[in-house]
């Protein structure tokens, strides 16, 4: 009898300890969850502060090339601020220089003319402070399409670099810009194709 009794001692005490050892374990592993839910907690607000720091570096740099855009473009407008009001001269200076540049058919127009020369040349000297300059461009040049446009264009085999063949009328520029292009007749190099009919036709003259 007092064997059963120590054995069932013995068996409650191993009892008492296998739940001690299991509410330790318990704890244990809720300490350690907690830990974890703590860093994972800690991970998130890493990364949020980071998204938050990253775009507001993007904000900050949005707004410093808006910034710089509307300088730029502050300083354009004031550059080129009397552009169009020179671009609507040009033409009506342009049709006075050449009555005045023309050959006078008596003496009294050749007076007005010589008035008129002097009114348009002080004209042209404003409109170049304000920074209007013509185009240089002359016969037998090489055509620029950024600064000339051609009206008219033959063929010429003899050359290999498209050339003015004619100045039909004179271009400006304002500034850095081409307010107008020159307008000119060009000869340009004879396409390949031309050049081989061509020939086939003089071998075919020949051979007759």
């Amino acid at each position: 009898m007092a064997q059963e009794e120590n054995k069932d001692i013995k068996n409650e005490e191993k009892e008492q300890k296998n739940v001690k050892e299991e509410v330790k374990e318990t704890k244990k592993e809720k300490k350690i969850s907690k830990e974890d839910k703590l860093k994972e907690e800690i991970a998130r607000l890493e990364k949020a502060l980071k998204d938050e720091k990253d775009k507001n570096l993007r904000e900050i740099a949005e707004m410093q090339t808006t910034k710089r855009r509307l300088k730029e473009a502050e300083i354009n407008n004031r550059k080129y601020a009397s552009m169009g009001v020179v671009e609507e001269l040009i033409a009506p200076i342009d049709m006075l220089l050449s009555v005045v540049n023309s050959e006078a058919p008596s003496e009294e127009i050749k007076n007005y003319q010589i008035g008129f020369k002097m009114i348009a040349t002080q004209l042209v000297s404003i409109l170049e402070k304000e920074g209007l300059k013509p185009i240089p461009c002359e016969e037998g040049e090489e055509f620029n399409p950024s600064l000339m446009q051609a009206l008219e264009s033959v063929e010429d085999p003899n050359i290999t670099q498209s050339k003015i063949t004619r100045v039909l009328q004179k271009g400006y520029m304002f500034k850095d810009r081409v307010l107008k292009p020159v307008m000119v007749n060009v000869a340009i190099p004879q396409k390949v194709e031309n050049k081989l009919a061509e020939n086939t036709e003089t071998e075919e003259k020949e051979n007759d």
